[in-house]
């Protein structure tokens, strides 16, 4: 095949980023680079995702990586793991190292798995303020990613499984493989139930997931992780506050003390971030009251400024979110000439400023639910899925089908027009199509 041949493979196969932001991978891919990162720093805590993906997929990973190279002409691959599995990078090395493919080992901090903090790390270079990797030459996927890459091409497989863990309050925390579109209720059901009444599930991670009250809500082919908390856990209560709450209480109790950009990951990486300043804005009134703040526009939304650094309990991460809501709604952002001054190099203390994990345990009060949450095949008998068609960062797919329809798991359902950045979604189960709403494509 040429290169545009197995572009089009991935495409069609649905290949989208799996370790959150759902960017299509054919289209990462359309680029000549000097570096490939396989991302398997897995970011969030608790999670054991990206580590069962490397330890049952390792070959698959090693020739999604030789797939990546022929279509980028990349002269560097690396692997990058956590400390905490190192086992899993000494599995590797053998299989990596006859295909010229390094292996990096991080220290076990968050968050480790940001892409600006790996691009940084591996290759000394600090991707241009609100830019992607490709600006320094470097392509990072996630490890689950770099499988399916490998099953869209060798064996024209579509994306229709996820990888996922499912810990907290559940009676046996495991990380499992499901039928994307399986319901957050049956992935309880997978891990023994939940151990608390009325659970609650943080979708993707602690520090940065969402927070789902609704069970039937479907896991998709960006969320790795359903972490069950009892309703009074203080993470459910703080990410159940409302914007009125929140900003009525910055408001009142900030008191500038510019620890939550001290700690900022990406201010240490030298970018034009400062949540202090946006914090200030909660005391403007008038007109300049909704301009936002430009000192939000960089922001990764990692939740360190929130969870861990800022000592009165506010939430600068959520203040920073509405400001570059109004920087987008009122076209502001900084100019060449002002970033060409702010963008500044690294902070000489970044290193001593890392968030270990220990301490994310302590201060989320999450460390009882470390319970290592390994790999373990169960039965894929579901029989009912609702396939997402918005996954992925571009346009939604439109549906192929109609209610009533039969559908074969692999099949088609919703496509995206070739001109537009998006990917198709197919069947992960044999069915019929019950109905089509919001959440998505039902099958049963």
């Amino acid at each position: 095949m040429n290169k545009q041949e197995t572009l089009d493979k991935i495409r069609k196969a649905g290949v989208i980023g799996a370790g959150g932001a759902g960017f299509p991978t054919y289209k990462k891919l359309d680029a000549t680079v000097e570096h490939i990162i396989a991302n398997g720093a897995e970011c969030e805590p608790l999670l054991y995702k990206d580590r069962s993906v490397m330890l049952q997929e390792a070959q698959a990973l090693i020739r999604g990586l030789e797939i990546m190279r022929e279509l980028t002409s990349a002269e560097k691959i690396t692997i990058a793991v956590k400390k905490k599995n190192t086992d899993v990078a000494e599995m590797l090395r053998p299989l990596a190292a006859p295909k010229g493919i390094d292996l990096f080992i991080y220290d076990d901090v968050y968050p480790a798995g940001d892409e600006y903090v790996l691009v940084y790390e591996i290759t000394g270079q600090q991707i241009p303020p609100g830019g992607i990797p490709l600006q320094v030459g470097c392509v990072v996927d996630n490890v689950e990613t770099i499988v399916n890459i490998t099953r869209a091409v060798d064996e024209n497989k579509p994306v229709v499984d996820k990888y996922v863990t499912i810990t907290g309050e559940v009676k046996n925390a495991l990380t499992t493989v499901v039928p994307v579109g399986t319901s957050l209720a049956e992935c309880i059901a997978l891990a023994g139930g939940a151990t608390t009444d009325n659970p609650v599930v943080l979708t993707g991670g602690v520090m940065m997931g969402g927070l789902e009250r609704d069970l039937s809500v479907p896991v998709s082919k960006t969320n790795g992780g359903v972490i069950v908390l009892p309703e009074d856990h203080f993470l459910v209560k703080h990410k159940s506050n409302s914007k009125e709450t929140y900003t009525r209480i910055g408001h009142g109790q900030c008191d500038q003390c510019s620890m939550c950009t001290e700690m900022c990951p990406r201010y240490l990486l030298g970018y034009p971030i400062e949540p202090h300043k946006v914090m200030r804005t909660l005391l403007m009134t008038g007109e300049a009251k909704d301009r936002g703040s430009l000192w939000a526009q960089y922001c990764c939304e990692c939740n360190v400024c929130t969870m861990i650094a800022c000592p009165e309990g506010l939430d600068p991460k959520s203040i920073c979110v509405d400001a570059k809501q109004t920087l987008r709604e009122n076209n502001l952002s900084r100019t060449a000439a002002e970033l060409e001054i702010l963008f500044r190099p690294v902070h000489p203390v970044r290193k001593g400023r890392e968030v270990p994990i220990p301490k994310v345990y302590q201060r989320l009060d999450i460390k009882k639910y470390d319970r290592h949450a390994e790999f373990r095949e169960t039965e894929k008998n579901v029989q009912v899925v609702v396939i997402p068609m918005d996954s992925h960062i571009g346009a939604p797919a439109s549906p192929l089908v109609k209610p009533g329809q039969k559908v074969q798991k692999g099949s088609v359902l919703a496509n995206v027009a070739e001109t537009d950045l998006g990917c198709p979604v197919h069947a992960s189960i044999d069915g019929e199509v019950k109905m089509i709403d919001a959440k998505g494509i039902h099958i049963g």
